[in-house]
């Protein structure tokens, strides 16, 4: 069968058309970056969840130091445990030093959602407040690494008394002294963890409002 001018003219046409209709379609569905930035808030929020649960976890393993150290020195008279690492405060330091290492692959995925965040470049969200939520990423991070540092210091320096109990020539005072100083360093950290909770809500909030814009703009197409 041949198709004459005709028919070839408006076969062509026809086609023009139909790929200009799909065309159209699929700009109008073009997504902008927003489900991108819509994972991003959820993961986000992911995330947060679990630095709040680590930091409830560490509470409680400082809690629990107090007793392991109260039932070493009520079944160990010679405090040879502590000696030879086998007392049930240096698996409380073990443990917490774990939660470290997991509060710094919390800051690696902090890094990464605050570059998602920077990265959009669409137009149904407000560039500029996805930049200042990622500020404010950064400088929750900024506190957690700092936190996270001077905790392992402290981690360092509760091991080197405990072992030092076991010394033959440990004294009252060195052990009083080393108490003295511990607490100190408590006091320190409960600073950060005071600083952290304020921001950790900060962020909570922050998180909401985006995934409630989100949601919002995506109602709206």
């Amino acid at each position: 069968m041949q198709y004459n001018k005709k028919t070839r003219r408006y076969f062509m046409i026809s086609m023009l058309l139909l790929l200009l209709s799909s065309g159209a379609l699929l700009l109008g569905c073009v997504d902008d970056g927003i489900e991108t930035i819509g994972e991003t808030a959820n993961e986000l929020e992911e995330t947060h969840g679990q630095t709040v649960e680590e930091l409830n976890l560490l509470l409680q393993d400082e809690a629990e130091l107090q007793t392991r150290f109260e039932e070493t020195l009520d079944t160990d008279d010679d405090l040879s445990t502590l000696g030879d690492g086998s007392s049930a405060v240096f698996s409380n330091l073990s443990d917490r030093r774990e939660r470290m290492d997991r509060f710094e692959a919390l800051e690696e995925e902090y890094a990464a959602h605050a570059e998602s965040l920077r990265d959009y470049e669409g137009e149904r969200l407000d560039e500029n407040e996805l930049d200042t939520l990622a500020a404010d990423i950064d400088q929750f991070l900024e506190t957690l690494g700092t936190f996270r540092e001077e905790y392992e210091d402290t981690i360092e320096a509760q091991e080197r008394y405990f072992e030092g109990l076991a010394d033959e020539d440990a004294t009252y005072d060195i052990f009083t002294d080393g108490i003295n100083e511990l607490n100190q360093q408590h006091e320190t950290m409960r600073e950060h963890f005071y600083v952290l909770d304020e921001e950790l809500s900060h962020l909570a909030q922050q998180i909401e409002e985006l995934q409630r814009t989100i949601q919002e703009a995506l109602e709206e197409e």
